[in-house]
């Protein structure tokens, strides 16, 4: 058995720190494999990256480059994001449970995102359960989880949710013992964003994280995998503090290109997608499109805070790809510097404001060169040589790594295998 686990917004730097509580994770790391570094993709995201965990190719080639699917509405109209469409939608290349599946073995996810209507999982308890999923009617029945409870998942809390979601993963262990199973815990990533990462209450998310690895590693010995059970711990990002927030679509509003019509709609001949440390800029309104294209531009010429614009021409150097590649990506792209971060709100006079109780303090986003967006790699368990220490590795290299321990091979991949950390 093979279980990947990604707990959501770990950056390596917050691991370097000793008063971090995690003594399940610093016991399994020190018995098995570590990375000092991991290399994320760009866009630093969660869905982008949880998708190159399983692809091994950037998001250039697998095509998921926002938490979603980006669509454009009519014109005049802001792009909107589309979570739930189809995997078979958002991922363009085949991915690791494909190639388990298809090799015969039996996959199961929790959370693992995006994987809406796969059709290569044998079990799953997805980010939005409902009453009628085979784990969830197993849950049900076991008193694991109540009916109230499934019907308002998705209104609770990050941290209530990960009580379950882990439920789930241990619940699928000892009653179908899959040959994989991917895990994703998201609630370190919410108290990251809104109190800072190495905050108190960062702490404390990672400390509980911490015990859903020891239950998870507890429920794999159970189910009878003392000695053939495998495990990969890792995430999709790092993690950086902001105390300034650039609005951009308020400086769209200030330059005529956005207004605002009631407390929801907007009209816009220009408008901006915020991901954190970046912001994507797209022109909506076709008639005189590069006039509004320049004034869009012109726009955010001087603003505090913005280290880059980056044009279509310059995509490639993130490993991003062109517009025609991929119609998701917009007329340009900015680049906060440190200490700054994007807004999307565009009711806000000023177009830079300081961080309030009410606003994220950490972020995200920020081009992976940024060493705060380092994540971590761990592996231990049958097949890995304890005490193998990688200096950096990329997230790229877990795909073919972990079909490697499945005895299944992933051609095609941009990654590589990391046989330095397995048992010669």
């Amino acid at each position: 058995m093979v279980v990947v686990i990604s707990i959501d917004g770990f950056p390596a730097w917050l691991w370097e720190d000793p008063s971090l509580p995690m003594p399940t994770l610093r016991k399994l790391a020190a018995a098995g494999a570590t990375a000092a570094r991991m290399t994320v993709s760009n866009p630093t995201l969660t869905w982008p990256n949880h998708t190159t965990l399983v692809t091994g190719v950037s998001p250039a080639r697998h095509g998921v480059l926002y938490n979603g699917l980006v669509l454009p509405q009519g014109p005049r109209e802001p792009w909107r994001l589309e979570p739930w469409a189809d995997k078979a939608v958002l991922v363009r290349v085949p991915t690791l449970y494909d190639a388990v599946f298809k090799a015969g073995l039996t996959t199961a996810h929790v959370d693992w995102i995006p994987t809406t209507n796969a059709g290569t999982f044998h079990w799953e308890f997805p980010e939005r359960p409902g009453p009628h999923g085979k784990i969830e009617r197993e849950m049900l029945a076991a008193g694991s989880i109540t009916a109230t409870e499934l019907a308002e998942f998705n209104k609770r809390n990050p941290a209530w949710r990960d009580v379950y979601w882990n439920r789930a993963a241990m619940h699928i262990i000892a009653q179908h013992r899959p040959n994989l199973l991917l895990v994703h815990l998201l609630n370190t990533d919410a108290l990251n964003h809104k109190f800072g990462p190495g905050s108190w209450a960062s702490h404390a998310a990672f400390a509980y994280a911490d015990t859903c690895v020891r239950d998870l590693v507890e429920s794999v010995v159970a189910a009878g995998f003392r000695e053939r059970g495998t495990f990969f711990v890792t995430t999709d990002h790092g993690f950086k503090t902001a105390r300034r927030l650039i609005r951009p679509n308020a400086i769209l509003r200030r330059a005529g290109l956005l207004n605002t019509a009631g407390p929801v709609k907007i009209v816009c001949d220009a408008h901006a997608m915020t991901i954190g440390g970046s912001a994507s800029i797209y022109v909506t309104n076709p008639e005189r499109r590069d006039e509004w294209l320049a004034k869009a531009k012109a726009a955010f010429d001087g603003v505090e805070g913005i280290a880059r614009r980056v044009d279509p021409e310059q995509f490639a150097e993130f490993k991003l790809p062109s517009v025609k590649e991929n119609s998701q990506m917009p007329d340009f792209i900015l680049l906060s510097k440190p200490g700054y971060a994007f807004h999307a709100a565009p009711q806000d006079s000023e177009p830079v404001t300081d961080v309030t109780a009410d606003t994220y303090a950490g972020h995200h986003g920020y081009p992976n060169s940024d060493p705060e967006m380092d994540g971590v790699f761990f592996a231990w368990g049958h097949g890995i040589q304890p005490g193998t220490k990688l200096a950096r590795i990329a997230n790229l290299d877990v795909a073919p790594t972990v079909a490697r321990a499945l005895g299944v091979t992933m051609p095609g991949v941009e990654g590589r295998v990391l046989e330095e950390i397995f048992r010669r």
